[in-house]
C-alpha cells in the first residue's frame, strides 16, 4: 500500500540569502516510510525536519529512509536532528538509511564522524536493496 503520509513546506526570508525553502514529503509502502526532502536544513529549518522525522516512528514501521538528494544546505542543526533520530530509531528497533550522494553533504557526515553511526546509500533503490538484506534491529 503507498499513500502520501503529509507534506510540509516551511518558507522564510532572509537578508542578501534570499528566499530558503524546506518540503518534506512522506509516504508509507509496504512498512518502510520514504521520507523525500529539498531545500535547506539550516537553524530556521532543522526543527520542523526533526518533527517530520519524528513522525515516521509512528505505527512503528520497519524501516525509514531519509532522501537528503535534493538538499542543498544541511547545517549542524539538521546533522544533530539526524543524529537524533537515528538514535530514536534504533531505540525503536526501526531501520533507518540515509540517501544522499552529494559530495558535500557526505563530506559533513564524514568531518562529524556520522557516516560511522549512519546507514549512507546513494540512491533510494540502493537503500531499499539494503533494507531488504538488513535484519530489524533489536529495540
Amino acid at each position: 500500500m503507498r499513500n502520501c503520509f503529509h507534506d510540509a513546506v516551511v518558507s522564510r526570508s532572509g537578508g542578501d540569502y534570499g528566499r530558503a525553502d524546506l518540503t518534506v514529503s512522506i509516504t508509507r509502502d509496504d512498512g518502510v516510510v520514504l521520507a523525500t526532502v529539498s531545500g535547506e536544513i539550516d537553524l530556521a529549518t532543522a526543527r520542523t525536519f526533526a518533527r517530520h522525522l519524528e513522525s515516521t516512528l509512528t505505527g512503528p514501521p520497519a524501516a525509514v529512509i531519509a532522501d537528503l538528494g535534493q538538499v542543498a544546505f544541511l547545517s549542524s542543526s539538521g546533522l544533530a536532528a539526524l543524529q537524533i533520530f537515528a538514535q530514536a530509531a534504533t531505540s525503536a528497533g526501526v531501520a533507518f538509511c540515509l540517501v544522499s550522494a552529494q559530495r558535500t553533504m557526505l563530506r559533513h557526515l564524514q568531518l562529524t564522524a556520522l557516516d560511522r553511526d549512519l546507514t549512507i546509500k546513494p540512491t533510494v533503490a540502493d537503500a531499499r536493496t539494503w533494507l531488504s538484506n538488513e535484519p530489524t534491529p533489536d529495540p
